[in-house]
């Protein structure tokens, strides 16, 4: 089999990451055994342009001005940067695969009960995402992909990832590639790219219930994915990465009475990987700038931890597990000198680095080997991505879905020039007729085809004239049938207009034994959640439903921090009256540079016998209130 041949078994695309703190650039094709062969890698670090802005100009600067003057010198790198890569590797494709992370896309984890006609599924799961995404689904691609069954009580229903893009996004990403003439194929998610990329890795632990969480260690932030025989089961962002880390260093402080700022921001990122995490004793002998940014390097990671570890515990407390089997540790800060230790130790779960190279035979690449080894977990998204087939439907690719039927092929055919060479004489002789013959020259052989291509043109255009015919005929027809159509809509749009009358009277029939049966102190209900609800939560909103058919609840508010909304859960699990609280989402809303707050929503069943019998209570409920408000003051705030 030729090379040609089996470079037909993939398509021929480049993966790019354009990642806050470098550029990735990967470029996998398959060997005629049909093994992924990794051709071309490249990591190249991004300045921080913002820090290049001299400080007098940066004062005459808007916001704004620094944004686009950060994303001038961005894309005027990467036409350059790509241009080489593709050019120096002698790659031809201009096709390019990313995938997005971070505020770009949300992603979220639920179920939804089993469906008889599969064609419902992807109206019924958009209507639950759009209860649980923070923003409106209207300038957004919305993506889902089917992961497993499971039963609940007895009934079954199917667990899905839905994941939504927002529609700029697409924009942004097609400019930055465009200098490098480079066209965007496709837009993958951060989960399904490390899939990819750790499918050797995660095998093991692909049944058996077991739980495998992988943590991406990113530059602006970081997402906790927790996956149980390997179908995601939980993901959540955190706003804090390894940016996070260099830019506390770089801000500067005090140590030992001295102030200390690093010259550059490139210095603050090089103490970050030369220092790594140190523990406060041992930091404590370290001096000056090093001192001051091991203390900082402790300080933050341990921050970032914290959300690591209360995402962690709450899918275990939601779930009813009782642990994870593994950590893997992916991203560019996941290589920090001492992080896969802590994270290990503090867990006590174990931990392996991301290994994205288990699944590749290495080319001749321009990557040192060492070098190969210690970039690998903030490599595998890439890596994983250059692995993508559009064959694998279970993976969303943002630009299918927006673009349904960009994939067709379409058959052309080419007509190219006939041109012959006649002879001077053509000469036909037979016994039944005399001998004659006949000069062909250039001019006649022209004439000679005018001719015949007049002839063949009327005698197409017979047929065409007979069928403008007949649509002439039948939009006559079809016109005559719209008309009676409508006259029959409007027939019987009065039949159903009487038909809904008739059922809404048959309902207000039953409207005062409704009311008799809704006999249930609904103030009880508003009393018993004011008086849970700490001060660190401010409401919003709060829904609830007493019908019949269901008994659930709706809470939405903000709160200042993650840990609060998690203690509030906890408060509402201890009632009597809400049963089954669930968080159903949250989002991290900046405030500013440094500060930001949360916004939730929590759900869950309301237990009605509770209700009803509370209304017999010779009790004073006020006072039973206030020692329950007393008992939830007693949570203390995580730092």
């Amino acid at each position: 089999m030729s090379e040609a041949e089996t470079t037909e078994k993939k398509e021929l695309f480049v993966a790019v990451d354009i990642g806050s703190y470098s550029l990735k650039f990967a470029f996998v094709q398959q060997n005629d055994e049909g093994r992924f062969v990794l051709r071309t890698l490249a990591q190249l670090v991004i300045p921080k342009y913002e820090t290049k802005i001299d400080p007098d100009q940066r004062e005459l600067m808007s916001k704004e001005d620094v944004k686009q003057y950060c994303l001038k010198e961005l894309r005027q790198m990467l036409t350059t940067k790509l241009t080489e890569l593709l050019y120096d590797n002698e790659i031809q494709t201009k096709q390019a695969i990313t995938f997005a992370s971070n505020r770009e896309i949300t992603i979220r984890c639920l179920e939804v009960p089993v469906q008889t006609d599969k064609n419902k599924y992807p109206e019924i799961i958009k209507i639950e995402a759009n209860k649980q995404m923070p923003f409106s689904m209207t300038n957004a691609i919305f993506g889902h992909t089917i992961l497993d069954s499971i039963n609940h009580d007895g009934e079954e229903w199917k667990q899905v990832m839905v994941a939504a893009l927002q529609k700029d996004t697409i924009e942004y990403i097609n400019a930055n590639l465009k200098g490098g003439a480079l066209i965007c194929d496709g837009i993958l998610t951060l989960p399904q790219s490390l899939e990819l990329a750790l499918a050797t890795q995660m095998q093991p632990y692909s049944e058996e219930g077991k739980k495998v969480a992988i943590i991406h260690c990113g530059d602006s932030a970081t997402a906790v994915m927790i996956y149980k025989n390997n179908k995601l089961q939980f993901f959540r962002d955190v706003n804090m990465g390894g940016a996070t880390i260099t830019e506390a260093i770089f801000e500067g402080g005090e140590v030992d009475g001295e102030k200390v700022k690093p010259a550059t921001y490139e210095e603050a990122t090089a103490l970050k990987h030369r220092l790594g995490i140190i523990p406060p004793d041992d930091a404590e002998n370290l001096k000056g700038i090093e001192k001051f940014a091991a203390e900082k390097i402790f300080e933050t990671v341990e921050k970032i931890f914290q959300h690591i570890q209360l995402s962690v515990s709450f899918y275990i407390s939601q779930a009813n597990e009782t642990s994870v089997d593994l950590i893997i540790l992916s991203g560019g800060s996941a290589g920090m000198i001492n992080f896969k230790d802590f994270i290990e130790e503090s867990l006590e779960i174990p931990v392996e680095l991301a290994k994205p190279f288990n699944n590749l035979q290495i080319g001749e690449i321009k990557y040192s080997k060492s070098q190969k080894e210690t970039d690998a977990p903030g490599l595998a998204p890439v890596l994983g991505t250059a692995l993508y087939s559009s064959e694998k439907t279970e993976i969303i690719n943002f630009l299918d879905i927006l673009n349904p039927g960009r994939k067709d092929k379409k058959q052309t055919v080419s007509i190219g020039s006939i041109s012959s060479k006649f002879g001077k004489k053509f000469s036909f002789s037979g016994t039944s007729l005399p001998n004659f013959s006949l000069e062909f020259n250039e001019f006649n052989a022209r004439v000679i085809v005018s001719v015949i291509a007049i002839v063949l043109a009327v005698i197409l255009l017979i047929p065409v004239i007979n069928i403008n015919k007949q649509v002439t005929k039948v939009k006559a027809d079809f016109k005559k049938l719209t008309a009676q159509k409508t006259q029959i809509e409007r027939e019987n749009g009065n039949i159903t207009e009487l038909l809904n009358q008739q059922n809404n009277l048959k309902k207000f029939s039953a409207f005062a034994e409704d009311l008799q049966k809704l006999k249930i102190n609904n103030s009880q209900v508003i009393a018993e959640i004011a008086s849970i609800t700490p001060k660190q939560i401010f409401l919003t909103s709060f829904e609830f439903n007493l019908g019949k058919n269901a008994q659930t609840f709706m809470l939405s508010g903000h709160a200042d921090n993650s840990d609060s909304v998690f203690d509030y859960l906890a408060i509402l699990s201890k009632t009597k009256i809400f049963l089954n609280p669930m968080l159903r989402s949250t989002q991290e809303t900046l405030i500013d540079e440094s500060r930001y707050f949360i916004t939730f929503s929590l759900g869950g069943t309301i237990n009605v016998g509770e209700l009803t019998a509370g209304k017999d209570k010779s009790t004073d409920s006020k006072s039973s209130d206030a020692e329950n408000f007393d008992e939830y003051e007693d949570f203390e705030e995580m730092e």
